[in-house]
């Protein structure tokens, strides 16, 4: 069976040999989705990581890879334990199954129209939550400014992680969060100063 597994974030820089082998090549038309920087990624030093985020997020093309998987269960345990993810967080649609779904996660629209034109079996992503009023220190409600006031409050690794995350996420990822970080001096100089090195 032929299985898609779209990505936006961290699958498409950060690579994981364990994980990449198991994949092809990225292509950059798979579907529109709402995306912000939402999630606070424990292993990634409280960095603020991309999720779907119908609210709050921002329309953006994402990427896909093929599996090198026989089977969809195969590549859902890839991306699981690349993305160390319950089963409910990576979700599934099979655009030719009677009848389509199957999915423990909720569907986008856009990703069940877009894998509704292709022949894949199966369309896998990691539907990750949002995690933010529970983690951040700050005890607030997502926008840009506790955002911003999040990432202030790291520590050292922690705001470089920020960094390299916002910046090293692809330039057709265009967020609300992402343009404002990117405005602010101190947060290119911190980018900068890692790239003279």
């Amino acid at each position: 069976m032929k299985t898609a597994i779209i990505g936006w974030g961290s699958l498409l820089w950060d690579d994981r040999p364990e994980f990449d082998q198991h994949h092809g090549p990225w292509y950059f038309d798979g579907p529109m989705l709402r995306l912000e920087f939402t999630r606070i990624s424990v292993s990634r030093k409280r960095a603020l990581t991309l999720v779907l985020q119908e609210e709050l997020g921002a329309n953006c093309r994402v990427a896909y890879t093929i599996s090198h998987r026989e089977s969809p269960a195969e590549a859902i345990q890839d991306l699981q334990i690349r993305e160390n993810a319950s089963e409910k967080e990576v979700g599934i649609y099979l655009p030719h199954a009677h009848p389509p779904g199957l999915s423990q996660a909720s569907v986008p629209p856009t990703i069940a129209a877009w894998a509704d034109l292709t022949d894949f079996d199966a369309v896998i992503w990691t539907g990750l939550p949002t995690n933010f009023s529970e983690l951040s220190d700050l005890k607030e409600a997502f926008s840009q400014a506790s955002a911003i006031r999040h990432i202030e409050s790291l520590c050292a690794d922690g705001q470089w992680k920020s960094v390299e995350y916002i910046f090293r996420a692809p330039q057709f990822i265009r967020t609300p969060l992402r343009s404002e970080l990117e405005s602010l001096d101190w947060f290119a100089q911190l980018w900068e100063q890692k790239q003279d090195r």
